[in-house]
């Protein structure tokens, strides 16, 4: 931490200073009055209390800094887990009450709240503060310190600073194998973004040869085959198991439906990927103006492309106008699946591109 650029404020407790003043001032009569060396000593080292404590304190502000880890980077809802606040001191100062500025909050729904952790800082080392938390809602929990202040042994100035400490934890719907889920039927043209929007990735193979048709797409002409045999020849293609299945997330922009669109769908995507599905999984960004996508084949990167999904706020995700959009993006779709809330449950569903 580069302690130059530490941005200070200092603030005076009234009612500590007041107290300290009026001892002060007491000890002041009695010298006056008993003329004992004990009152001077005392009157001298008041009078140099004041000013050192406060260096004392202005000093540690700039040689402490802190940071925040959590001890994993996914949980599940209900599940504790355990924080850490670390304060390292590279001075061998001490402030017997240090305030750290704490706000924790849910950047997928832009749900913040503010803690004040009051912690004492040891001289030279580092201190580890660790707590427990449990989150029960799903998205992105920020845990992030901007501010820190340290007050001065006699608790009347407080040095407030400058910091950044920031840790994320993805909460994930927890995995339940009574789910079932199916692709279905009449998928056809749900698997052939896969081959449009990656060159040289085709995820078919020709079965046969035959004359050109009305309504045969002109990537599939047997160029060198049809000018041997002077009429157009057109490559019959199957689609492959592994190829990808476009499901497209519906997200509602009222924070319970994605709740539970989120938690129900992950568990139905899970089951597709059990059948040796690959998903090509999107969701609208409206701050992008396009589609995220995420190539997913396991529980790994299903958990991947949530933590992603998670990074930009929910109502960014949302938008009345998704069926446009995708014909918009992905012409070349004749259909593709969808994540939806059909009277409060999660349907996968197949939406006709057009």
């Amino acid at each position: 931490m580069n302690t130059e650029k530490k941005t200070k404020k200092i603030h005076i407790s009234v009612l500590h200073l007041a107290a300290f003043l009026l001892v002060y001032i007491i000890n002041i009569l009695l010298f006056l009055v008993f003329r004992g060396y004990t009152f001077l000593v005392m009157w001298i080292i008041f009078t140099a209390l004041l000013p050192c404590s406060f260096c004392m304190a202005w000093r540690l502000s700039s040689y402490i800094e802190g940071s925040v880890f959590t001890e994993k980077e996914t949980a599940g809802p209900g599940e504790a887990v355990e924080i850490i606040i670390s304060i390292q001191n590279r001075s061998f100062l001490c402030a017997l009450k240090s305030i750290w500025y704490l706000n924790i909050g849910n950047s997928f729904y832009g749900t913040f709240d503010h803690h004040k952790l009051i912690l004492a800082i040891p001289p030279h080392g580092k201190k580890l503060f660790p707590m427990n938390v449990t989150m029960t809602e799903l998205g992105r929990i920020v845990f992030a310190c901007k501010e820190c202040s340290v007050s001065d042994l006699l608790g009347i100035f407080s040095i407030h600073s400058d910091c950044a400490m920031e840790s994320c934890l993805s909460i994930l719907p927890q995995s339940e194998s009574t789910v079932q889920a199916s692709v279905p039927e009449a998928h056809s043209g749900v698997a052939e973004l896969s081959e449009s929007s990656r060159k040289g990735n085709d995820h078919s193979e020709v079965s046969d040869i035959r004359t050109y048709r009305t309504g045969d797409r002109p990537k599939d002409i047997h160029w060198k085959l049809s000018a041997r045999n002077r009429e157009l020849m057109v490559k019959e293609r199957v689609s492959l198991s592994g190829s990808e299945h476009v499901l497209l997330l519906n997200l509602p922009n009222q924070k319970a439906d994605a709740e539970k669109l989120l938690s129900e769908g992950y568990q139905q995507i899970r089951e597709l990927l059990g059948t040796r599905l690959t998903i090509r999984l999107l969701v609208w960004n409206q701050n992008l103006f396009s589609f995220e996508n995420y190539s997913v084949g396991c529980p790994e990167e299903l958990e991947n492309a949530y933590c992603q999904i998670y990074c930009t706020n929910l109502f960014s995700h949302s938008s009345d106008l998704l069926r446009q959009y995708m014909k918009n993006c992905y012409p070349q779709l004749n259909s593709y699946l969808c994540m939806t809330l059909r009277e409060d449950n999660a349907q996968l569903e197949i939406w006709v591109n057009g």
